[in-house]
């Protein structure tokens, strides 16, 4: 359960990323609950990479002017989908429901959306701090977070 809470507070920080170091940890080690079922794909090789690709990108572009934020309706709805997905592996591997693994990922990761959202606005406000240099260091507290996540 706190794999999924981790990764979800990241998926809320960055759609891709919780997905990504879900991927990751479960190439790394396997789960024979998950080999047949419909969440299999996330053990494969090429889908580890094409998400921790887009994980990246996703770090360059949150820094690019212009990107819709977080809390419109097709960020929350993508950080939910993406907090499902994480939940629902994680909890199917550890022979769970992944239902319910589906639906806690998604509920802590629309609720780090719009904590992390009105974090940064205020911290900006509030310290006059450029958005690109908090988002800068939202990546570090994602990446920290997703990685103390998967730890064994």
């Amino acid at each position: 359960m706190l794999q999924v809470i981790g990764l979800g507070i990241v998926t809320g920080m960055r759609s891709a990323m919780g997905p990504a170091f879900t991927s990751y940890a479960m190439n790394q080690r396997p789960s024979d609950k998950l080999r047949r079922s419909p969440l299999g794909f996330m053990q494969q090789p090429t889908t580890a990479r094409v998400l921790k690709t887009l994980a990246a990108g996703e770090l360059v572009v949150d820094k690019s002017p212009g990107v819709g934020n977080r809390i419109a309706a097709t960020g929350i709805a993508g950080r939910a989908l993406s907090g499902a997905l994480a939940g629902a592996t994680l909890y199917q591997a550890k022979g769970g429901k992944a239902w319910k693994g589906g639906l806690l990922g998604a509920a802590v990761a629309v609720a780090a959306a719009y904590a992390f959202f009105y974090l940064r606005r205020e911290a900006g406000r509030k310290f006059k701090i450029k958005d690109a240099a908090l988002g800068g260091v939202e990546d570090a507290m994602a990446l920290g977070i997703a990685s103390a996540s998967i730890r064994k």
